[in-house]
This record gives C-alpha cells, structure tokens and sequence, in this order.
C-alpha cells in the first residue's frame, strides 16, 4: 500500500500480536466443529481463493461481523452473507444491535464470523478527539454539543487491545445467542489473511 509500511501492518511480524494468533494455513488449521460449515467456506474463500459457488435467489448462510476498516474487504460473494460493520467491529456497544441479530437468525442464519483487525482507529481515539470534534463543527455542530457528544461516546468505542476486544465481544454473542456457531477470526492487514486468536483454544 503506497505511502504505509506494510511492516507496522503485520499483525504477525508484530510484538504485540505475533504469539497471540495461530495461522489457517490449511484445512488442518480448521477447528473441526468449523469444517464444512459457512465458517469453513468463508476462510477457504478469503484465505486461499475456493470459489463460493451461489445463485440468484439463495439465503445467506453467514453473518459477518467487521470494523469500519477500508483496507479489509471480505472475500465473498453476493447472497452469501449478511454483514455488519461498525467501529472497531463491535456490535455490544450499539442499541438496538440485538434486534438486527434476531433478524439475521429468523432468516435461518446459524453462523456468525466476528472479525477484528491490527491497526485498528478505535486503539487511538484519545488521540483522535480533536479531528472528531473539528469534522462535526464542519458539520455545522456547535463547538461545546461536538465537545460533549465526543467525550460521551469516545469510551464506549476506544479499545485498548484489538485481540482482547475479539474476545470480549465473541463471549458477549455466545452469551446471548447460545445456538448458533461463533467464529472469532483476526485479519493482518499486510497479508488480508485469517487468523485465530490462540484463547479460542479455551473455549473449543
């Protein structure tokens, strides 16, 4: 990517991340209770480039659940899945986001894939205050309503580790939602690849 150091985008590459994820580097890399599943045919799609054959017409089998981020761009066709995306990939922090879940399983969906990311805005939001509250003012917002709204909301989506944030965020859905599959995947921005956090071993 023109003008980034694909180094600092390498969750792999990177201290904070590099013994904290397990590569999908083949279908042996696949936790078994994911084989053959929407899970399977997403990872094998965005990993290593398996067509995802769908038609006209089909119901998705997947919903997936990702930041903002511009530099990721799931690998799946149309029909295939629903996706949400909201800062920082997190849906517990949004009203109402149970309402759109309940949406998504009454039309048969019974997988979910949260995906976070290295790099991500939400780990630098303290820093960030100022842009956010000149970008409403140019909104037409005044100064001190801008103030406030930012600081009131700031904590609510700031994280300070993104894998720690996957976790929290994958132990929050499977409390509430008991009876569909949860797949907590980690994208490195350098490579676009999938990855899995190593604490989902303890909760296979």
């Amino acid at each position: 990517m023109p003008g980034r150091n694909n180094e600092h985008l390498s969750a792999t590459r990177s201290f904070k991340f590099n013994t904290r994820l397990n590569p999908i580097l083949g279908p042996k890399d696949m936790p078994e209770r994911w084989q053959g599943t929407p899970i399977d045919e997403f990872i094998s799609a965005h990993n290593f480039n398996k067509p995802i054959e769908t038609e006209s017409g089909d119901a998705p089998k997947l919903l997936l659940v990702s930041c903002i981020e511009f530099r990721f761009a799931p690998q799946v066709p149309a029909n295939f899945a629903y996706m949400i995306r909201t800062a920082g990939g997190r849906i517990s922090n949004i009203p109402g986001s149970e309402f759109a879940l309940a949406y998504i399983l009454a039309n048969g969906v019974k997988h979910i894939a949260t995906v976070g990311h290295n790099d991500c805005g939400m780990t630098k939001v303290e820093a960030f205050k100022p842009k956010l509250v000149e970008a409403l003012v140019e909104q037409g917002w005044e100064r001190d309503n801008a103030q406030k709204f930012i600081e009131e909301n700031a904590e609510t989506f700031a994280m300070k580790d993104e894998i720690d944030s996957l976790e929290f965020e994958f132990l929050r859905m499977r409390s509430l939602f008991k009876n569909v599959e949860i797949a907590p995947l980690f994208v490195s921005l350098s490579s676009s690849r999938l990855h899995i956090p190593t604490w989902y071993d303890q909760y296979k």
